[in-house]
């Protein structure tokens, strides 16, 4: 796409780039470089002209495009391919139906607004435009039983991108949340497709509450939610978020499929907030309250009862007990 190509250019030079050159590079007129500048322009690109001396890129706009996610991007196979919309129900439903479609491992989908994003057990995940909503398609060489190796995985990498990048205390609440401060600011959603004895697919959801508020968006969120931007008192990049996210989660990705989900495991429990608290589980069977003792080698809590007996919990809702 010509548009694309001009902003590259730009992109890679510190100087200006004369129209003729911009023009020559791009294959068009410079008619048509013009065009393509002012509708850059239009779409929040803050580009200097000067006469006679031609065009500088001076800001670039916090869009979540294909080219901006990818300008930059360090890792290899995640956001290989990446989706962008406006708006969608679900990234995850658009990311299972390319799946099922044969796409790459790795193939990113993202969405400036979800208005039916889900959460566990089919809770709404409330979605507005601010935060970062993506789901990753990958193909591990894994058995099912394994599947839930990712969410904590995926949790490891979205809890070490928050501290790298803005200095935060991210910690991890069993089995998919990120919170800083004892706040939620990211929920993780792993679904799976397969056979008896191998995985086909696994559908990968995140969303962080980078820049939202709310205050305006959801009130009663208030009391269990925050975003980086509300503690940070400033607006995030969601494409930095993005590209450092996909790095660090490529990373942790391939050390697990390498079989050393023990070195995913050991970062898991330095992260943890609920290690070694008094926790209240619910299960659709039964409700118990216990310690977090540990997380076991398939990525399930461990909770040791009042009479000393020890419960592997599988799935369910845990709460950690302040009392």
């Amino acid at each position: 796409m010509t548009k694309t190509k001009i902003l590259s250019i730009l992109k890679k030079s510190k100087k200006y780039v004369s129209g003729e050159d911009l023009a020559k590079k791009a294959e068009v007129s410079r008619t048509a470089v013009w065009k393509h500048i002012e509708a850059l322009k239009r779409g929040g690109y803050r580009i200097e002209a000067k006469p006679k001396v031609g065009y500088r890129l001076i800001e670039t706009p916090d869009i979540l495009s294909p080219f901006e996610i990818g300008s930059g991007l360090k890792s290899k196979i995640l956001g290989c391919k990446i989706f962008c919309f406006k708006e969608v129900t679900s990234t995850q439903e658009i990311a299972k139906k390319l799946a099922v479609q044969d796409c790459v491992e790795g193939t990113v989908v993202v969405a400036e607004k979800q208005t039916r994003g889900r959460g566990r057990i089919g809770r709404e995940w409330v979605s507005p435009l601010g935060g970062v909503w993506l789901s990753i398609v990958l193909r591990p060489n894994l058995p099912p039983q394994y599947a839930q190796r990712i969410t904590l995985t995926t949790s490891v990498a979205v809890a070490k991108t928050v501290r790298r990048l803005y200095g935060l205390n991210a910690k991890i609440k069993w089995p998919n949340d990120v919170l800083v401060d004892g706040y939620k600011v990211c929920g993780v959603l792993v679904e799976a497709s397969g056979e008896a004895d191998r995985i086909n697919y696994m559908v990968v959801g995140v969303g962080v509450n980078l820049n939202v508020d709310f205050s305006m968006v959801k009130p009663n969120l208030s009391k269990t939610a925050t975003s980086i931007s509300q503690i940070l008192g400033r607006k995030v990049s969601r494409v930095e978020f993005i590209r450092e996210f996909l790095f660090e989660m490529e990373k942790a990705y391939i050390t697990l499929t390498k079989n050393r989900f023990n070195q995913i495991l050991a970062e898991w429990r330095k992260l943890s907030e609920t290690l070694g608290c008094r926790v209240k589980v619910i299960s659709q069977k039964e409700v118990f309250t216990g310690e977090a003792l540990d997380v076991d080698e398939d990525g399930y809590l461990l909770v040791r009862l009042k009479d000393g007996t020890v419960k592997r919990v599988v799935s369910g809702d845990v709460s950690i007990r302040k009392e």
